[in-house]
């Protein structure tokens, strides 16, 4: 934010020296073509200048107050998608049980997943005792989340399981079948940049939220 404001009061002095330079350029012109004009008239001609540039500068080039954090909040979710790029299975695991202990969920525990070699599941109880299970899936490649990634996760949880069913994954998407049949099973779904934003605090998942007595 400092380094942004700094940056826009430069562009205002840049812009007030260069349009006052032009001021004076234009009374010696006037001065050399022999155009009668009083010394005063050098003092009018660098006031104007100076607001000009300042109208200038107000309608293009100052800070404007969202424009810092946003620039900073872009920052953060690209630094975060980058860690959770990094995680493997364990460590994704470890991550969102963080995250779930941080937005109030308890009693937060890691389970291997014996199925799937690429996912650790993670348990987590609200308060009246119902619990949630999200399964931490760090993507094997660049492509889309299979829907049989979703079948085997509601098929190991119980299709009957009652509390939240989340399958997170560090993979940019879904295919359209996990979509469909995660929506089927009432699986909420959180790709690589759903993760960030709930990392950084912007986006925490409702299903979580709700356990967890917050509001979003």
């Amino acid at each position: 934010m400092a380094r942004t404001t700094v940056r826009a009061y430069l562009n205002l002095a840049i812009l007030v020296a260069g349009l006052e330079l032009l001021a004076i350029g234009v009374w010696f012109v006037l001065e050399g073509v022999r155009v009668d004009q009083s010394d005063d008239m050098m003092v009018v001609y660098i006031c104007a200048a100076a607001v000009l540039a300042s109208a200038i500068w107000l309608g293009g080039y100052r800070p404007r107050a969202d424009e810092p954090a946003e620039r900073g909040d872009d920052a953060a979710l690209r630094d975060a998608q980058a860690r959770l790029d990094r995680m493997d299975p364990a460590r994704l695991a470890e991550h969102v049980g963080e995250l779930c202990a941080r937005d109030g969920l308890a009693e937060v525990a890691t389970v291997r997943v014996d199925e799937d070699a690429y996912a650790v599941d993670v348990h987590a109880t609200r308060g009246d005792g119902v619990a949630a299970v999200v399964r931490c899936r760090a993507a094997d490649g660049p492509g889309a989340v299979a829907g049989g990634v979703v079948e085997q996760f509601v098929s190991a949880v119980g299709a009957d399981r009652e509390g939240a069913l989340i399958l997170a994954t560090t993979a940019g998407c879904f295919s359209a079948k996990a979509a469909g049949l995660a929506a089927g099973a009432g699986v909420a779904l959180l790709d690589r940049a759903a993760l960030a934003r709930w990392e950084c605090d912007k986006d925490v998942p409702a299903e979580l939220a709700s356990i967890a007595g917050r509001a979003d």
